[in-house]
């Protein structure tokens, strides 16, 4: 599918319209390196997942126990253990040293144990039941035999599992695939090799028609850096749209038109923060460029509710309880939203029919002979 992030190095001209994205030079961003120590972390969290999935499967039939008992989890992310907080509210809270575990400062993406002490403003968290009555919802969803794990992408990373290609996904993650053995992992969507940040990997073929149905295709956001500062009516064109032309990479067509009207806010001097749908290709570079700025930098931090948060850079993660509900969410809405359109067709389908059965001579009933004539 198309990316909005981009293939280009900003290094053509800056004005005039440009040749089409086949002709342009291969990216001259290098692989990055492999990182040991976040590789060995990764691991540990596959691992956990690894796990997980194998108590689920394995104690399906005996769960029971109840809802009342201490948590038995690998990990429940600290900000979950306030539920009458809002999430950001929550991250605020930690952030703000309000919240300590087991009596010490600790991050928002902190993940408790069974036995750990969470204290809000002093107040003690009784927190184990709620998460293990969470979490056994979560398992008996549809999606719990699913595999869903948040990525912070390098530059140079191509998001592909091709295994010809040194730079793709399927080497930069060789370890991670191999611990989780036959559990076959994929990209939803793309984002492109010069750009970095948030990626979706899940072996559920549901999550990529969910999430990138056209219909209601999810919020992305970026952070971008440009080569010079910008002006606040760029600002306000950006966000309004610009004419680009961009390459069609299933039928290699290209197609001249403005862009949808998008969310753009500068939040530095050369830092814009754009959120759109729209997933024309290379489109927020080609937006850019087409005022006669470079991106330099193009980092995705969130995908619909889906936040990439301190996740560094190369780590990965599985999705916790909100956001295992907000995938769950979307998968379900995109299967009604399936359904009632094939029920829609069906029922158009009879209607036509008993018109032209109540008048088999008239035009209904030839051009349905017509249409049908082999």
């Amino acid at each position: 599918r198309s990316s909005a992030g981009g293939r280009g190095d900003g290094a053509a001209s800056r004005r005039g319209r440009r040749s089409p994205d086949v002709a342009r030079a291969p990216s001259t961003t290098p692989a990055p390196t492999i990182d040991e120590g976040v590789v060995a972390r990764n691991l540990d969290a596959v691992g956990a997942l690894v796990r997980t999935l194998v108590k689920h499967t394995e104690g399906a039939d005996g769960a029971g126990g109840g809802s009342s008992g201490g948590y038995e989890g690998d990990g429940f992310r600290l900000v979950r253990c306030m539920p009458h907080l809002k999430r950001r509210e929550a991250d605020a809270a930690v952030s703000a040293g309000r919240v300590l575990v087991n009596g010490e400062l600790v991050r928002p993406s902190q993940r408790v144990k069974a036995g750990d002490v969470v204290t809000l403003d002093g107040k003690v968290m009784l927190w184990e039941a709620y998460a293990r009555r969470v979490e056994e919802e979560i398992a008996n969803d549809a999606t719990s035999s699913f595999v869903y794990l948040l990525y912070n992408k390098p530059r140079g990373v191509v998001c592909t599992m091709e295994p010809h290609q040194r730079t793709s996904l399927h080497f930069a993650l060789e370890r991670e695939r191999a611990r989780m053995k036959k559990i076959r992992i994929f990209p939803v969507g793309r984002l492109d090799k010069d750009s970095s940040g948030l990626v979706l990997l899940t072996n559920d073929g549901r999550v990529s028609d969910a999430l990138l149905d056209p219909s209601r295709k999810a919020e992305k956001e970026y952070d971008v850096d440009v080569d010079r500062d910008v002006s606040a009516a760029d600002v306000e064109r950006l966000a309004a749209g610009v004419v680009i032309t961009t390459l069609q990479q299933r039928t290699m067509t290209e197609t001249t038109a403005p862009t949808q009207p998008c969310e753009v806010r500068k939040i530095g001097p050369r830092t814009l923060r754009f959120v759109l749908k729209e997933g024309r290709n290379r489109q927020i570079r080609k937006m850019c460029e087409a005022l006669s700025y470079d991106v330099t930098r193009l980092h995705r931090t969130r995908i619909a509710e889906l936040e990439l948060g301190d996740l560094e850079i190369g780590g990965l993660r599985p999705l916790d309880v909100d956001e295992l509900r907000v995938v769950s969410d979307r998968v379900r809405e995109r299967a009604k939203a399936s359904t009632q359109s094939t029920q829609k067709q069906s029922s158009e389908s009879r209607r036509r029919k008993a018109a032209i059965d109540a008048n088999p001579s008239g035009w209904g009933s030839k051009i349905y002979k017509d249409s049908h004539t082999t």
